[in-house]
């Protein structure tokens, strides 16, 4: 009986143990857990630290080469012209001489009404002075030309540059259909004064003539404005020649640049 009762207490006394040994082994295991990940945050930490130094060093070492880059071509500079040292000016002197060129400009035109036509852009702007009243696609001449083999006589399909004006308005215009127009068509060429040379609706709705023959006016192909299209006119579409018909009185001045 006593040996039962001794035995039951000696195993009763290795459970606890046991249970004592696994809970301090449990506490010492989530201490190392606790540990490590203290650990791996501390890379990380350290890692993200030594990312960021590492691009701004990428980002100064660029920025040097840029700058020094720049400082070898500007030490060049003077070598290019070196009869000329006085060459080089400064972005205040080279703002200054802008400024006196747009007054200068505003001299000129006066704040005057005036139309530019961009030739080369396929653009027609109205001002007045520097400020801008409307813009517009436009269609100018398409170059090339043409040859009529029986008579020698030659048309070249390209807009004049220069300054012009507006000598006459008209609504609803006749277009008198050129020489070249039957040539072109491969169609014998009429008398002058032949009443079949007058064509309805090819002009649309608005016309400014500019005199020796060139005009703004309206077209049947709208989708092609942008482009160089016409045979020397320039082209605008049905809302904007009439915009511009409303604003235009006669004497404006029209500048067509390249």
């Amino acid at each position: 009986m006593d040996d039962r009762r001794f035995g039951r207490r000696l195993y009763g006394t290795g459970v606890a143990l046991w249970l004592l040994i696994f809970a301090y082994q449990v506490r010492e295991i989530a201490r190392w857990a606790e540990a490590v990940e203290k650990g791996a945050d501390a890379l990380l930490v350290r890692g993200l630290m030594l990312d960021r130094q590492a691009r701004d060093t990428v980002a100064a070492v660029r920025q040097s080469r840029a700058y020094s880059d720049e400082l070898g071509f500007l030490q060049e500079l003077p070598n290019l012209f070196p009869k000329d040292k006085g060459y080089l000016r400064t972005q205040k002197a080279i703002a200054e001489e802008v400024q006196g060129l747009r007054r200068k400009l505003g001299g000129t035109i006066k704040g005057g009404l005036h139309i530019v036509v961009d030739a080369k852009a396929n653009k027609l702007y109205l001002k007045k002075g520097f400020k801008l009243l409307m813009q517009a696609d436009c269609s100018v001449g398409r170059g090339g030309v043409l040859l009529d083999k029986r008579t020698g006589r030659r048309w070249e399909f390209v807009t004049p540059r220069g300054e012009f004006r507006v000598i006459a308005k008209a609504e609803n215009p006749l277009w008198r259909k050129p020489d070249w127009a039957y040539t072109e068509a491969g169609e014998k060429i009429p008398p002058p004064e032949d009443p079949s040379r007058l064509v309805q609706g090819e002009l649309g709705a608005y016309v400014l003539n500019l005199g020796d023959g060139y005009l703004i006016h309206g077209t049947k192909n709208e989708e092609l404005l942008g482009r160089p299209a016409s045979h020397g006119c320039v082209r605008l579409g049905a809302a904007e020649i009439a915009a511009l018909y409303e604003q235009v009185p006669l004497g404006t001045k029209v500048y067509i640049v390249y």
